[in-house]
């Protein structure tokens, strides 16, 4: 790669190489105006509209077994960069075109984390491990049943209790009829319901949803029942097993209400 520099006395500019500038350690004397100079301070690798030949050093700047070789006809030696200056040799500098295309690269190191960030992390770890723990814990006592007497355990310590889990997906209809008692009295129904509980563990017991639809089986009249209302006082302290079917009978008055049809939905308010 060639590089340029010039003499700050007359303007007058050179082409160097990086080989002859470490060796002098940039300081050259001009072959124009005899000036020296140092040539980092005008270093550029941009080539200028007119470049001058290499500087010429004098007779008295050449070793003594040079002095024959000046004095002779022979053309001047064009001579490498020379040292000029009086105090003698300059250190040498590193190469200036490999800064033209070379910088440092530095992996970013990782922050250190003291001892108290990693303390806390840890305890926020462990803390919403325990809430995680807690809001799925009907999923989790599905999946693991024998936790719930981990969880029963747990919060008789802390002084709550734990619910049945409502999980309604597991919870079916097996079947269902809904029927006149009375021919003479069409607004006195009987409503028959069978519940299946199809989960591992036992269930809370859900609400059901009635709605009375016409011959167009548009909604007509609807109606929430809880667990209250459909089940014997003794069988709510409990739910419903796993596995086990719970048959439900309900005596309704419909009213001036003819229902032609009807629909069910089990859900957890």
């Amino acid at each position: 790669m060639d590089l340029y520099t010039r003499c700050g006395n007359c303007d007058t500019t050179f082409r160097v190489s990086t080989r002859q500038l470490q060796a002098s350690g940039g300081q050259v004397r001009c072959g124009h105006c005899q000036e020296i100079f140092d040539a980092f301070a005008t270093l550029t690798a941009q080539e200028p509209q007119f470049v001058s030949p290499e500087p010429v050093a004098s007779a008295a700047e050449q070793p003594e077994e040079n002095q024959s070789a000046v004095e002779s006809s022979e053309p001047p030696l064009v001579a490498e960069w020379l040292v000029t200056q009086k105090d003698g040799l300059q250190p040498a500098r590193p190469d200036p075109a490999a800064s033209l295309y070379e910088w440092e690269f530095r992996m970013p190191e990782a922050p250190r984390r003291p001892v108290l960030w990693t303390v806390l992390a840890l305890l926020l770890s462990i803390v919403f491990a325990g809430q995680a723990a807690y809001a799925f814990r009907s999923e989790v006592m599905v999946i693991l049943p024998q936790t719930r007497s981990y969880y029963e355990r747990i919060c008789e310590s802390l002084g709550c209790t734990i619910g049945l889990p409502q999980l309604s997906s597991y919870l079916h209809i097996e079947a269902s009829d809904l029927k006149a008692v009375d021919a003479s009295h069409p607004n006195e129904i009987q409503l028959l319901v069978s519940m299946r509980n199809r989960a591992p563990i036992e269930l809370a017991y859900p609400a059901f949803e009635l709605t009375l639809t016409n011959s167009l089986e548009q909604a007509i009249a609807r109606r929430v029942f809880l667990p209250a209302e459909y089940l014997p006082p003794a069988a709510q302290e409990a739910g419903l097993k796993a596995g086990t079917e719970l048959p439900i009978r309900l005596f309704l008055d419909t009213g001036a209400l003819r229902a032609a049809g009807y629909r069910l939905y089990l859900f957890y308010p």
